[in-house]
């Protein structure tokens, strides 16, 4: 073995040796991380700005740490590119309550050219709650909308804003039963954080486990876990399900809710 081959071996142990015994690089604190991400945001680069704001939906350590960005993801809601408006919007929606100066924003997006930006700003309104009652004739107009998926959306946002769920449950319960696996799938979606109201549909979504779309299975079975106490009638139908799902991320969801719901 001649003297270089010796000495890069010997080079190379050294580093291995120094790895091991080296800390971890600590992760960036929530303000250099917001702060990068803001940078981000403002990129000409599409995807780089898409990325971005996809990192703020479920910020790490929690959505309120990512509150001092409010006011850019207002900005980032005017963005040209439809997708980046909507993550925008979820993004936003995220901080509830605290999304209250947000509210015209997501009001001005209910009339948005796409219909994904208008699905994410009325459920964003929902998300708000309480505090998005005053624009509760704007999400009415959502209702009628040309898109069979921002109606149902709609219907469910208004409810958790303080509308009347006897007015607008039945609108949700409707898509359960529509011919679109995309209208099931997002029925039953806006049913999981309806709480007891959502308790006549517990029958709809039990049924909707053998569905033969695996997303529409997926989001009847996460509902029933969420629903909790109140989704017991569909013990039954999730125990049968369960032995013929073939798909494993359904047949977890299946058995969380059937722990969750059995004796």
């Amino acid at each position: 073995m001649n003297t270089l081959s010796v000495r890069a071996i010997l080079l190379a142990v050294c580093f291995a040796l120094a790895s091991v015994g080296a800390a971890p690089t600590p992760k960036p604190d929530a303000a250099e991380r917001l702060t990068a991400i803001v940078k981000e945001m403002k990129s000409p680069d599409r995807e780089v700005r898409l990325k971005a704001v996809g990192k703020l939906v479920h910020f790490e350590g929690g959505q309120e740490l990512a509150l001092p960005v409010l006011a850019n993801l207002r900005e980032a809601m005017r963005d040209p590119e439809g997708d980046i408006r909507a993550v925008a919007c979820t993004a936003t929606g995220n901080f509830r309550e605290q999304a209250k100066p947000a509210v015209p924003d997501f009001v001005r997006l209910l009339r948005d050219p796409d219909k994904e930006v208008r699905q994410c700003a009325v459920r964003a309104l929902g998300r708000v709650g309480e505090p998005a009652k005053p624009v509760l004739p704007d999400m009415a107009r959502s209702t009628q909308d040309e898109d069979p998926v921002v109606r149902v959306v709609a219907h469910a946002a208004m409810i958790r804003v303080g509308a009347p769920a006897a007015e607008h449950l039945p609108a949700v319960l409707k898509g359960l039963e529509d011919a679109s696996a995309l209208v099931r799938y997002k029925s039953a979606h806006c049913l999981e954080p309806l709480g007891g109201v959502a308790a006549p549909g517990v029958l709809k979504l039990g049924a909707l486990l053998t569905d033969p779309d695996e997303k529409v299975r997926h989001y009847s079975a996460r509902a029933l876990v969420n629903l909790g106490e109140i989704a017991r009638p569909a013990l039954p139908a999730l125990q049968a399900a369960r032995e013929k799902e073939a798909i494993a991320n359904n047949r977890g969801l299946m058995d969380a809710a059937i722990r969750k719901l059995a004796p």
